[in-house]
């Protein structure tokens, strides 16, 4: 009877456990923070305000000719078939489907100051990425987490004799795609069903990056920070899977990895595509908690493959409001996109802002 009764206490503790998470995320109230970054010169000046006590980051980056995204569309079609791996959740937890990681992505942006969101379908992605390249306004964030694109935006066809599939007319206007959950290209999402067009050879993987890049083999744990820049630490990056993840080392494109690394993959990997600002961010695993979080903070935070930390200062926040400055690496010049990412609760965010700055 006491060994019955030490489960139901644990079991009842895990379950009180999964659905505070859910509460976490749900309920967040930023109505009590507050925060505002300027630039001058070489020198950046912050104001940080909350009511509870936190620790804060404010992360000064010069993206150089890299434009921010304007808004942001989010695939999903549950008419159309995906491609992702089922993962283990904690017992009495909700399982993590696709639509269940959109839900908690979108609020995740929305506590992080991203609200201008929109959730498409197959047909409506179609039209709107039409309407994109042909008003030359593609500077906007695709969010896919199907595992597979559409065959609305994509049949497999860069280019060559015939015209290009949609998706590349719009990456090579400048729009931004974000993926997640499986080896991007590799399948194609129908009407109740998918499409693999990988199972005999990697060439899907040269549409989208001119190289074989992708991790297709059985390195899954990275157990190293990546060394190349601090954002690991600075944006409190978690996901430490590199299962899909890229080899920015093979490619000639402009490119930025943080996260973790290992065997030379990324969990985190922006690429350049095209020459008008397009870019391709992939982050690696199957679905999971710190998967979404390194998501949610790679789009507030307006990383991009041109992305340099010019400045940054952390510090912690006793219900009060704090002021400070940052002497800047160099002076923002003219044409410089430069932006400010000030979030609140490290590992656990509970409020972000993302600031242009005029240099």
């Amino acid at each position: 009877m006491k060994a019955n009764a030490k489960l139901s206490v644990i079991f009842a503790i895990v379950v009180a456990a999964v659905l505070l998470g859910e509460v976490y995320v749900y309920t967040f109230n930023t109505s009590g923070y507050s925060s505002d970054v300027s630039v001058s010169g070489d020198v950046a000046t912050y104001t940080v305000t909350s009511d509870v006590s936190t620790t804060y980051s404010v992360i000064i980056t010069d993206n150089g000719g890299f434009e921010p995204n304007t808004e942001y569309y989010i695939y999903y079609d549950s008419s159309y078939g995906s491609e992702v791996n089922a993962v283990e959740v904690p017992v009495g937890a909700r399982p993590f489907t696709q639509d269940y990681y959109i839900s908690q992505l979108v609020h995740m942006l929305e506590y992080r100051g991203i609200t201008n969101v929109t959730i498409l379908n197959a047909e409506e992605l179609r039209s709107k990425l039409h309407e994109d390249t042909d008003n030359k306004t593609c500077t906007k964030g695709l969010i896919v987490l199907s595992g597979a694109l559409p065959d609305t935006i994509y049949t497999g066809n860069a280019g060559g004799l015939a015209h290009p599939d949609l998706i590349f007319d719009w990456l090579n206007g400048g729009g931004r795609l974000y993926w997640a959950g499986n080896l991007l290209g590799r399948y194609i999402a129908t009407k109740g069903g998918v499409t693999d067009i990988g199972a005999d050879n990697n060439d899907y993987q040269s549409l989208f990056f001119g190289a074989t890049c992708l991790n297709t083999g059985s390195t899954d744990t990275a157990y190293s920070d990546e060394t190349d820049n601090q954002y690991r630490s600075t944006l409190s990056l978690m996901n430490n899977s590199v299962k899909y993840g890229v080899d920015v080392s093979v490619l000639t494109d402009v490119s930025l990895r943080t996260g973790y690394r290992e065997d030379g993959y990324s969990s985190i990997a922006m690429v350049a595509h095209g020459s008008n600002g397009g870019m391709i961010c992939v982050l690696g695993g199957d679905y999971s908690s710190n998967q979404r979080h390194d998501l949610a903070q790679m789009i507030s935070s307006g990383l991009s493959y041109a992305s340099e930390t010019i400045g940054y200062a952390t510090g912690t926040l006793k219900r009060t409001t704090v002021h400070g400055t940052i002497n800047l690496d160099h002076t923002p010049g003219p044409g410089d996109n430069v932006v400010a990412y000030v979030y609140y609760g490290g590992y656990f965010p509970i409020y972000g802002k993302l600031m242009e700055l005029a240099p």
